[in-house]
């Protein structure tokens, strides 16, 4: 049923897809979509998590990177690949959120997911001077960032941005992972 139901989010979206539509895309009856979902929130969540080891895989894998813009660079180039792999999901994700609380407390629960990947960095920002409940807020609003310039560049369809976004995230990144500096 995922299957038929990514393809719906596809070809209409998310809010014009019923569980009937998906139900009888999948070839199945609306009491056997039922056995298995209670709705299309669902459906997304499911989606979500089956994509959340990848991105957490990704951000594992920032936390041995050097702070150097071009490196931070060819991460953040690498991560894309994730969310171009995942587009479909992602598209449906953000228009499930603006509906569904539940699938946007999941999916900012994800970012305690991602802090919880990098306790070395947690740790260097302690280190060097910031408190910690502000170096896994940094933490977060690095991978809300992310997240955010992911989705108007890759699933918005905008390479030109995405490219320069980049570039600036990376050089953001350099500051913001190797500094205790806080704004009064």
């Amino acid at each position: 049923m995922t299957y038929a139901a990514r393809g719906l989010f596809i070809a209409q979206g998310y809010g014009a897809t019923t569980t009937d539509a998906i139900a009888k895309a999948a070839g199945v009856s609306r009491a056997t979509f039922y056995l298995h979902f209670r709705s299309k929130a669902e459906i997304v969540l499911e989606q979500m998590r089956k994509a959340e080891p990848d991105i957490l895989s990704d951000y594992r894998a920032l936390a041995t990177v050097p702070l150097e813009q071009g490196a931070l660079k060819d991460w953040l180039l690498g991560h894309a690949e994730t969310w171009r792999r995942y587009r479909i999901e992602f598209s449906a994700i953000a228009q499930a959120m603006a509906a569904e609380s539940s699938v946007a407390d999941e999916w900012f629960e994800s970012y305690g997911h991602i802090v919880a990947e990098l306790p070395e960095l947690v740790a260097r920002l302690v280190e060097s001077g910031l408190e910690p409940r502000r170096a896994n807020a940094r933490l977060t609003a690095l991978a809300m960032t992310i997240d955010r310039a992911f989705y108007f560049g890759i699933i918005g369809e905008r390479p030109e941005f995405l490219a320069t976004i980049i570039e600036e995230i990376a050089a953001t990144m350099v500051f913001g992972l190797g500094s205790p500096l806080t704004i009064q």
